[in-house]
């Protein structure tokens, strides 16, 4: 028993950008042609006036962006969501080196002028993205956890700033990955009330703990998910909102409300049924 309990104290979070700029998001898109045969010709372009850089169309920007995004979407899926520690140390400089490549090309696009101070706020973001994951990946390094999770939630936060923009100007490859697409803001669209594990994949406790969730999850009738807590786009709102600091931990959202019961380590189900149908009440 003392073995036990030793083992079912809270472990460390290490929430993580290995997401990068723009997260996870690969597959077929379309860009716009140019019109052809019989169909009316493109708006002349006015030639720039002396000293001033020409302006661009935005159809063409968006072309271009889309492409360069979707290029940096494919090769951080690649790298894959860490498993460890270990593997957590190695990928996120490579992740933030993807990122930091992808946005010196963006900004050397020719941009249009109507649009010009939306693709500059844009970039402006992103790279405010990048500048305080790097900052998280040194106190990761320091062995400051607290910090890499305050941080990369504000990381996060400037993200999603920026992907607001790029769906505004048509550049959705752009703006894949942000804190308002996971699996939990799914779930409280399914569901009025969610119970959410936050465990982490290399402990074993964390497994029971969530067995033990989804089924006082199933009692009461709620919905369900597991967060990995090296999955950064899952876990940096929660880690901005809620300090969350250890793994693993049990919280149960209510639509609307958010998190209204929080419980770190090991919990039964039964409290964790009672926690869900208060909620719904």
């Amino acid at each position: 028993m003392t073995s036990l309990r030793s083992n079912l104290r809270p472990r460390v979070l290490l929430p993580t950008a290995i997401l990068a700029l723009l997260g996870i998001g690969v597959g077929a898109f379309a860009f716009s042609g140019t019109p052809g045969g019989d169909g009316p010709l493109p708006p002349a372009v006015q030639p720039a006036k002396k000293g001033e850089e020409p302006a661009g169309r935005l159809a063409d920007w968006r072309k271009d962006a889309n492409g360069i995004c979707a290029t940096l979407n494919h090769d951080t899926a690649n790298l894959g969501t860490p498993q460890t520690q270990a593997e957590l140390a190695q990928k996120l400089p490579a992740s933030l080196e993807l990122a930091g490549a992808a946005l010196a090309e963006l900004d050397a696009l020719q941009t249009p002028k109507a649009e010009r101070k939306k693709i500059k706020r844009m970039l402006k973001l992103f790279g405010q993205f990048v500048a305080v994951q790097q900052q998280a990946v040194t106190a990761l390094q320091a062995a400051d956890t607290a910090e890499f999770a305050r941080l990369t939630g504000e990381a996060f936060k400037a993200n999603d700033r920026g992907n607001a923009i790029a769906r505004e100007l048509g550049a959705r490859r752009c703006a894949v990955g942000g804190t308002d697409d996971t699996e939990l803001a799914r779930a409280l669209k399914r569901k009025r009330v969610v119970v959410a594990v936050l465990y982490s994949p290399d402990s074993s406790v964390d497994t029971i703990t969530i067995r033990e969730a989804r089924a006082g999850a199933s009692l009461s009738g709620a919905g369900f998910v597991a967060v990995n807590v090296y999955d950064a786009k899952a876990i940096a709102p929660l880690a901005a909102q809620y300090a969350v600091r250890a793994a693993p931990s049990v919280f149960v959202f209510a639509r609307y409300k958010g998190a209204v019961s929080r419980f770190g380590g090991y919990v039964d189900r039964e409290t964790v049924a009672q926690a869900a149908d208060t909620a719904a009440l």
